[in-house]
């Protein structure tokens, strides 16, 4: 089976960068510096991953959840894998403040999502390209 990204992340992120068969995304929330991390696999849980995959995926969810806690000063890093309503497998890293809009409940499902101006959008994605070397 190929490779395909489930719609609703599809409409919900950009594509940042891919490193190897990981795809980086921007989620589409001004509210929150939130990026996912998507395996281009069919395994729809982390224990199903291969090693090689998984360890990267590790790798990376560690180093953008340290370049998000400094550069955005965050009080807190979110990071899961829940999969409830959407089953392709995705990894979840947000940068959390104290006085942000969900505080301090997650921000999966709280409110409406603000969608990011042009310029934010393309800042965020800057960024995030720049903290992988790219």
């Amino acid at each position: 089976m190929s490779f395909t990204l489930h719609p609703t992340l599809a409409k919900d992120t950009f594509l940042v960068t891919r490193v190897g068969s990981l795809q980086i995304r921007l989620v589409n929330d001004s509210r929150f510096f939130w990026l996912m991390i998507v395996p281009e696999v069919t395994a729809t849980e982390l224990h199903d991953l291969d090693e090689k995959t998984a360890q990267s995926l590790w790798k990376l969810v560690r180093m953008l959840g340290k370049a998000l806690k400094q550069h955005c000063d965050a009080s807190k890093i979110n990071s899961a894998a829940i999969g409830n309503m959407i089953p392709q497998l995705h990894f979840h890293i947000a940068a959390r403040h104290t006085d942000d809009a969900a505080w301090p409940n997650p921000i999966w499902g709280h409110g409406t999502s603000e969608p990011l101006s042009d310029a934010a959008k393309t800042a965020r994605i800057s960024d995030v390209q720049g903290w992988l070397g790219n």
